[in-house]
């Protein structure tokens, strides 16, 4: 009888007491709360990091133009027309859903062209992605 009576002390305290239970939940919130602090920069770094690669990938099919045809494009829509187009899925838009902003000849590159990005504010500011920033 002393078996049974312990067995069933053992399964009544088997569970999480209230204060376990508080402990996880007041974790768990510190967590969410530095991912949601974090989150919001990170994701204008990333927006910033796609800007800059889609203009290397835009100004290396300029580059090949120029190396073709022996002149810079007039527009960015002469990348994506003829029988063997040198960006095939088309011309992306930024991260900011805008579109990116082309120049021959070129302000900041007189010799050549510029091409660059507004950013998330859509204004020029020192805060462009633009391919005369990039090394």
């Amino acid at each position: 009888m002393n078996n049974q009576n312990e067995q069933r002390r053992r399964n009544s305290r088997a569970g999480f007491t209230l204060i376990e239970i508080l402990l996880v939940v007041v974790i768990i919130g510190m967590l969410a709360g530095i991912a949601a602090v974090a989150v919001p920069r990170n994701i204008e770094k990333a927006c910033r990091a796609k800007a800059a690669a889609d203009i290397s990938a835009i100004s290396l099919a300029v580059q090949s133009y120029y190396m073709e045809e022996g002149k810079y494009p007039q527009s960015l829509d002469a990348l994506t027309s003829g029988d063997d187009p040198y960006l095939e899925k088309g011309i992306p838009k930024d991260p900011w859903k805008n579109p990116y902003n082309y120049a021959y000849p070129g302000s900041h590159k007189p010799l050549k062209f510029d091409l660059y990005s507004y950013g998330m504010d859509g204004v020029a500011s020192e805060d462009d992605v633009a391919n005369w920033k990039q090394a």
